[in-house]
């Protein structure tokens, strides 16, 4: 999701949009925004520059600026990394203010100059100026050549079909989901059983570990991939909860079969377990809303970006 402000830069600059985040050219230098999730707590808005390589003494030399800056710049963490630098701004308060960004930029470009570290409105693989266009790689804004772009382009397709290759069926993937979640039953029924505690919170453990255990198996990643995964979390806490409630009626010295004839019949043993499950699916939505909704799928994708 782009939020407003980062649209706004993107709209005054002319720049380019991946799902989440804008990207584009500023005084001859390349940036990528982006917000954190509406789910992440505290919220953050990340800010990274493409400066290329760096030798030893430009890397110290811009720590040291950035450090001795920081607090007038107003963000909260930085790391060069990789030919870039990242800037975190985090928002437990205030929001960050779109001055605050481009007084980052014209900072950045400053000490950049000052530098003469070269501009990056060329290929940010082989350093090519003609024949370039604005990319989305991964949800991350880049400059490629045509030649780089087709290798890259060719280099994912490859490494897509061998990892599909090796992946078997949804069904396999649900029954790896249910399986890694037969510990958190297990932790759930003890909890409830032996410490006398409402052990819905293990409901956060059961649906990660229903993700776990998908992947483990190596389910098909496809359009019900998310949907399976939700399934089996929402069958492992029924089970938990069924389980914990028998269990808790065998403890009082009932047989298997007594508990179970009165969990049908007695009142008490309802509401214990109604009022389980609706803390439990209230716990377990807000994962499922993350899962359905923001979790990004692990597929290398690159395709030409669009015009904010």
């Amino acid at each position: 999701m782009i939020f407003p402000k980062a649209k706004k830069i993107a709209k005054d600059l002319g720049w380019y949009k991946t799902k989440d985040s804008v990207f584009g050219l500023y005084k001859g230098y390349f940036f990528n925004v982006s917000d954190a999730s509406v789910m992440t707590t505290p919220q953050f808005k990340l800010v990274t520059a493409t400066i290329g390589s760096l030798t030893e003494e430009q890397e110290l030399y811009i720590k040291t600026e950035l450090t001795n800056n920081k607090r007038k710049l107003k963000f909260t963490y930085f790391e060069i990394s990789n030919h870039v630098i990242f800037f975190k701004f985090v928002e437990n308060v205030t929001l960050t203010q779109i001055k605050t960004v481009y007084a980052l930029f014209d900072f950045l470009v400053d000490l950049f100059k000052k530098l003469n570290l070269p501009e990056q409105n060329q290929c940010h693989s082989c350093g090519k100026d003609q024949r370039i266009n604005y990319y989305d790689l991964n949800d991350t804004g880049i400059m490629l050549c045509d030649t780089c772009f087709t290798q890259e382009d060719r280099r994912f397709h490859d490494i897509e079909k061998e990892r599909i290759s090796k992946e078997k069926n949804y069904l396999t993937g649900f029954l790896g989901a249910l399986l890694f979640s037969v510990p958190g039953i297990i932790l759930w029924v003890l909890c409830a059983v032996y410490f006398e505690r409402l052990a819905s919170g293990m409901t956060l453990a059961i649906a990660f570990l229903g993700i776990l255990g998908y992947d483990y198996f190596k389910g098909l990643q496809g359009k019900l991939t998310r949907y399976i995964i939700v399934l089996t979390n929402i069958i492992s806490i029924l089970l938990a909860n069924v389980t914990t409630v028998i269990t808790l009626l065998v403890k009082q010295g009932l047989t298997i079969n007594q508990a179970i004839g009165e969990f049908q019949a007695n009142a008490a043993a309802k509401d214990f377990f109604y009022q389980s499950i609706i803390i439990s699916f209230i716990l377990a939505f807000f994962v499922w809303i993350w899962l359905l909704f923001f979790r990004k799928d692990d597929t290398l994708t690159i395709q030409p970006a669009e015009k904010f």
